[in-house]
């Protein structure tokens, strides 16, 4: 019969498919984070020209609308009603008085914005325009029925190259009324071109300020550059790209990012546009970046390569025979090394191992028992302090009413209590003495539940008075009863326990007369005590559970089940053999 050897690679070549997987690997994910980092900072380089233009955007948006509002009450002007509705009960003096007034809050008007060029009020029955500076032309009748008429459709009106700030009086003016009060707001355009160029602090860019209805659109040149009117063009064609957000758009070979930013309350929208390669040109650079690194890791693969093959293979390959006899059970097996490095550290300690083997056999038994006394030192340690949570508030309740009798009873059972578990390090009591520590956490917690709860404790019988038990066993097992079973019971709550005995086995019986516990809940309890390994809840019942089968073996611990009266009975099986200290 042949048997047919398994084929394998060699070092050399798993050592090159490793390395070689590992820089692939490295690549792409240099790769990856480079194209995600150059997404991020294009994202953010966006965000933040995005930000500025919101910002300046914004500025004049708040400026003009609040040009608006005040063009809005200077229309209900009391001179102006005045002048408008009674110049003939008016002398000449308040006429002249009320001119003046009209004249410095067009004033204020127009050096209260940067954006504000000039400020008229033109008054029909005077036939009198008036401004900051006087009187001036009043406006044609065909300027007047234009302004009217563009009036209801946008907010700002071109009218010969100027954009005005328009207001009627009264406001809803039909066709066949006249207006008593026109109000007319010249908006500077340098000055708004001048706020809007401000974002572009390269130089390289430039802006629009494009209206919806098309009535106007101020360049951020004099003379609109070609770039700006192919922008303007594209985006007069796609009304649907007018608004808020970024877009690129190729003119001349060139691609831009185009910033947007949409006024719904001045129906316009400014584009400010950069040149990508511009802003976006150090992302570039990472790009060359990566082709030096996919070369040199081409070279750094193949002579790491080689050098590992001879340096690592053949010592790698003693050491592994070596292994191998010590696997089929030699333990004489001793390998050397000529040279003076790491293998030959290896080489002597894996000699020292297996010499140290056989005693190391030997000690396996022995720490093993060592293990499950630390888990129970630590098991036993949780429980410790877990009478704390209670006990000092009942302290405090009686000092406070105050009950210095039961203060002192009850200060007597604390001070009994905590010399229990602390007075030595002992694993192991006699029941009498697990017991009398269990009565005095009981008086205890009869000062905490009053007359809620009766506890019931017989007797111990002689036999086994004197058998050693874990240390504070007991008590997590009445506590449980206490806090859980009857937590809600108000009144005639009963804990009984009782000790049978039976095959040289104690049984120590706990029952309740609560109500809290469904069939659900005692299922679960059932299952986790079915699977004592689970350390997950390392308190009260699981922890004694887990305890008395360290001790006495897994057929040993605690029991659950229902009482005839609905409460739960948790019956702890313990073996009387003596145990001593």
């Amino acid at each position: 019969m042949f048997i047919k050897q398994k084929t394998t690679l060699s070092v050399f070549m798993k050592l090159f498919l490793s390395f070689s997987a590992i820089i692939i690997a490295l690549y792409f994910l240099y790769w990856m984070m480079n194209n995600a980092a150059s997404k991020t900072i294009q994202t953010e380089i966006e965000q933040s020209l995005q930000s500025r233009v919101h910002f300046y955007h914004n500025s004049l948006e708040t400026d003009i609308k609040r040009v608006i509002q005040l063009k809005n009450e200077y229309l209900h002007d009391n001179d102006l009603a005045k002048i408008s509705f009674s110049r003939e009960q008016m002398s000449d003096y308040e006429f002249a008085e009320a001119i003046l007034r009209i004249k410095n809050r067009l004033l204020l008007l127009k050096t209260s914005s940067l954006y504000v060029e000039d400020v008229q009020v033109y008054i029909p029955l005077i036939n009198r325009t008036i401004s900051p500076e006087g009187y001036v032309a009043n406006p044609t009748e065909t300027e007047i029925t234009q302004l009217r008429k563009s009036n209801l459709t946008a907010p700002l009106v071109n009218w010969q190259n100027k954009l005005l700030i328009v207001g009627f009086s009264p406001e809803l003016i039909s066709k066949d009324i006249e207006p008593i009060i026109v109000f007319k707001v010249q908006l500077s355009i340098p000055n708004i071109r001048s706020s809007l160029k401000q974002i572009d602090t390269t130089n390289k860019g430039g802006m629009i300020f494009i209206d919806h209805a098309h009535q106007w659109a101020i360049y951020g040149h004099n003379t609109p550059s070609e770039i700006e009117q192919a922008l303007y063009a594209y985006y007069q064609n796609n009304e649907a790209l007018l608004k808020t957000g970024t877009f690129y758009h190729q003119i001349n070979d060139e691609r831009y990012v185009v910033i947007a930013e949409n006024s719904s309350l001045l129906n316009s929208t400014s584009l400010i546009y950069f040149p990508e390669s511009d802003i976006l040109k150090p992302l570039q650079n990472s790009k060359t970046w990566i082709w030096w690194i996919s070369i040199a890791s081409i070279l750094i693969l193949f002579g790491f390569s080689i050098w590992t093959y001879r340096l690592i293979q053949r010592p790698l390959l003693s050491l592994v025979l070596a292994f191998r006899k010590v696997e089929h059970g030699d333990l004489t097996v001793s390998i050397k090394r000529r040279r003076s490095d790491e293998f030959s550290y290896l080489y002597d300690r894996f000699n020292a191992m297996v010499s140290e083997l056989n005693v190391l056999v030997k000690e396996v038994y022995e720490q093993k028992i060592r293990s499950q006394r630390a888990e129970l030192k630590q098991l036993q340690s949780q429980i410790n302090p877990h009478f704390l949570y209670n006990s000092y508030f009942v302290v405090h309740r009686l000092a406070k009413i105050p009950d210095i009798d039961n203060v002192v009873r009850i200060s007597r059972h604390l001070g009994e209590y905590f010399r229990y578990i602390t007075k030595n390090d002992r694993d192991a009591v006699t029941l009498k003495e697990e017991l009398a520590h269990t009565l005095a956490y009981i008086q205890i917690q009869m000062y905490r539940f009053d007359q809620r709860i009766h506890t019931i404790c017989e007797e111990i019988p002689d036999y086994c008075r004197d058998i050693y038990v874990p240390k504070l066993f007991l008590q997590p097992i009445i506590e449980n009863a206490y806090e859980h079973g009857l937590k809600n019971t108000l009144q005639n709550g009963l804990v009984e326990i009782s000790f049978k005995l039976a095959d040289k086995d104690l049984y120590i019986c706990v029952t309740d007369n609560g109500q809290e516990l469904s069939s659900e809940q005692l299922q679960i309890l059932q299952d986790k005590l079915s699977h004592p390994n689970d350390l997950a809840d390392t308190t009260g019942m699981l922890n004694v559970h887990r305890r008395l089968q360290l001790i006495y073996g897994q057929q040993y611990g605690i029991t659950l089940s229902r009482t005839e009266i609905g409460g739960l009975n948790v019956t702890l099986k313990l073996n009387t053999n003596p145990k001593t200290e």
